[in-house]
């Protein structure tokens, strides 16, 4: 009777080990953070409807939305490693990369928004603006290199045949344009729109996004009917590695997001609104036809995103960081 007992004793004490080898074998895995980071206006369109719901990675993992006011005061945080994911300027995110190598291109959003505004001067072709005074916001910005790229490849040489602008900071160029202080500038959206709030005789006679695709139509250089890489989606290199799932489930929700607001932008602009982008709902919902927001993997447009930034190389290398960047720039699920 006594070796029954202790018999049974030891199974139990068995059973109890492997019930608790059992259960720490199914402790949850640790809560992840999630901090994402958007520039106020366009570039953080796509991503309104995640921010609104606040849609979720994965279990046990939370997300942080930040919609960040300047671009300086977003690159000092990324510098910080403060984000896991951001959207900026992809020569801004190279610019990044080349200080630190701390974030990686996992796609772009947003495929040019640069249009030339007039109020009065009639642009029919590219040879209108010799010897015109053009205003492109600042020396070496997206607006400024491409328009300069643009010049060239129509025949014009932008340092003798053209002038060039660059008393105002890109609130103040809306400004002197609506005052009339200014004939001809480059702005991107949603300023396109401010000024034809302000002023509906304004004209809008070149869209840069389908000068950009004119100028390779025949060439082999890139894809029929491609526009350039502005914005870019960048994902912190050591989250990357460490939580690989989590960034496929970023970008297919980001994908989902996009795809809506081009579906629904009455809908998407009230929602900007809201969520203090920058723009009322009546704005934002003229400026999203024309903003371009598509999110495409870096797999799927790693030739683009070279080309372009090697545009910026040739004329101003220090707006990419002084060099172009490595391999490793760019994330592959």
């Amino acid at each position: 009777m006594k070796k029954i007992v202790l018999c049974l004793i030891l199974g139990l004490l068995v059973f109890g080990a492997a019930g608790c080898s059992e259960q720490k074998s199914e402790e949850p895995t640790p809560p992840v953070e999630v901090k994402i980071a958007g520039l106020k206006g366009p570039s953080s369109m796509g991503m309104i409807k995640m921010i609104d719901e606040q849609i979720s990675f994965g279990e046990n993992v939370s997300v942080n939305y930040d919609i960040v006011p300047a671009p300086d005061t977003l690159v000092a945080k990324l510098l910080n490693g403060e984000y896991d994911f951001a959207t900026l300027p992809t020569n801004t995110a190279s610019i990044i990369y080349n200080k630190k190598e701390a974030y990686q291109i996992s796609g772009i959003c947003t495929w040019g928004m640069l249009y030339v505004v007039s109020n009065e001067e009639e642009i029919n072709d590219w040879q209108d603006f010799s010897g015109k005074t053009i205003f492109p916001f600042a020396q070496a910005s997206t607006p400024d290199v491409l328009f300069k790229y643009l010049l060239n490849m129509n025949g014009l040489d932008p340092e003798k045949d053209v002038n060039f602008d660059y008393s105002f900071q890109q609130a103040e160029l809306v400004q002197a344009f609506a005052a009339g202080q200014v004939s001809i500038a480059v702005l991107p959206e949603p300023f396109v729109t401010a000024v034809t709030m302000k002023n509906p005789d304004v004209k809008i006679p070149m869209n840069l996004q389908e000068e950009w695709k004119s100028a390779h139509a025949t060439t082999s250089v890139l894809p029929i009917d491609a526009s350039y890489p502005m914005t870019a989606v960048v994902v912190r290199k050591e989250f990357a590695s460490q939580h690989s799932e989590i960034v496929t489930q970023f970008m297919n929700e980001y994908e989902n997001s996009v795809n809506w607001v081009n579906e629904n932008p009455a809908e998407a602009s009230r929602l900007i609104e809201k969520h203090e982008l920058g723009l009322t709902a009546k704005a934002a919902e003229s400026a999203i036809p024309r903003c371009n927001i598509e999110l495409v993997r870096t797999s799927d447009c790693k030739q683009l995103i070279e080309f372009y930034l090697n545009v910026f190389n040739d004329f101003s290398p220090q707006s990419i960081g002084g060099k172009l960047p490595d391999e490793n720039f760019y994330y592959g699920e």
